[in-house]
């Protein structure tokens, strides 16, 4: 497998294997963006687009704008879409695209942190939908499957994580869409989760979740949704340290990648090398981050994002 960097770092023996694989490849470009904001960024490509979505720095801490846009220039110039929208300071959108466009789900900070959805083809957003009586805390997740059932994942006030299909067949008549089959998982989580589907060749997990569970170790588990509240194929990265923050998750290469900001503050990378179970090591690749890593939940493992101490966004492509 072609992989992209040198692991560095030598923590415990765990990693110390870890640290004798080479990534081959050129290291990470990170662009510093001149976009400031906060919690874990949201990215999604869509033909020649990047999407990339984020709570802004405009408004009160509970009403944060919610800032979605698009780039052909891999985050050196974005363009964003007109919206009015806004979410809780440190938290953020979760985006999925489609053939045309992505999907966007947040808890609306001016509307008791509601779940919220639309749809956007890069001009302003279409089919807003508000779920009523759904709140959640945390930036959600979005995740679709070759056949185009999309699911959306979120933590509710409980801390239970949640996962539901989110259904835009409706779109085109009533300008609304609808949750179905949500299931309300025993587990429980301290930050917004990462959804994936993995079709990528060697797990072949399906849907797949990740989670900061926020127990004593701060892990980071990972398991497979099948449709009920058992879930299956669990795991848990093995890092030098654990996490509290929303992590990220793509498909892609015949692997499985996992993004996140440890509690040390560094960025974490890991893969799974097929496992099935998923046996995800992590390692430190030498930047730091303010909040959650983000990465797209649509095969390409490319980008990940993040902001860093200052608050500016810096999109990595590999």
């Amino acid at each position: 497998m072609n992989r992209r960097w040198l692991v560095r770092g030598v923590v415990g023996s765990a990693v110390a294997a870890l640290a004798a694989i080479v990534l081959i490849g050129t290291p990470a470009a990170a662009l510093t963006t001149g976009n400031t904001g906060s919690g874990r960024p949201a990215l999604a490509t869509v033909g020649s687009r990047l999407y990339v979505g984020w709570a802004g720095s405009s408004g009160p801490a509970a009403a944060k704008d919610l800032v979605v846009g698009y780039s052909t220039s891999a985050g050196l110039r974005i363009v964003k879409v007109a919206d009015n929208e806004r979410v809780p300071q440190g938290q953020g959108p979760a985006l999925s695209g489609d053939a045309s466009g992505v999907f966007l789900a947040w808890p609306a900070g001016d509307n008791g942190n509601t779940l919220t959805a639309a749809y956007t083809t890069g001009a302003t957003l279409t089919c807003r939908t508000s779920f009523a009586g759904i709140v959640t805390p945390f930036a959600p997740a979005l995740a679709v499957d070759p056949a185009g059932k999309r699911l959306l994942a979120w933590v509710d006030p409980g801390g239970h994580v949640n996962v539901a299909r989110l259904n835009s067949s409706t779109c085109a008549t009533t300008q609304t869409m609808t949750l179905t089959n949500r299931i309300v998982l025993p587990e429980t989580a301290v930050a917004g989760p990462a959804l994936v589907y993995d079709d990528s060749g060697s797990s072949n997990l399906g849907f797949v979740l990740a989670w900061a569970t926020g127990d004593a170790t701060h892990s980071l588990k990972v398991a497979s949704y099948v449709g009920s509240s058992a879930l299956t194929n669990r795991s848990q990265v093995t890092s030098p340290v654990g996490t509290t923050a929303a992590p990220g998750l793509s498909s892609a290469v015949a692997d499985l990648y996992v993004t996140f900001r440890g509690d040390d503050g560094s960025v974490y990378f890991g893969y799974s090398e097929g496992c099935v179970p998923t046996c995800f090591n992590a390692a430190n690749i030498g930047q730091v981050a303010a909040a959650g890593v983000g990465q797209p939940a649509d095969g390409n493992y490319h980008y990940y994002a993040y902001f860093d101490l200052s608050g500016h966004l810096v999109i990595n492509r590999l």
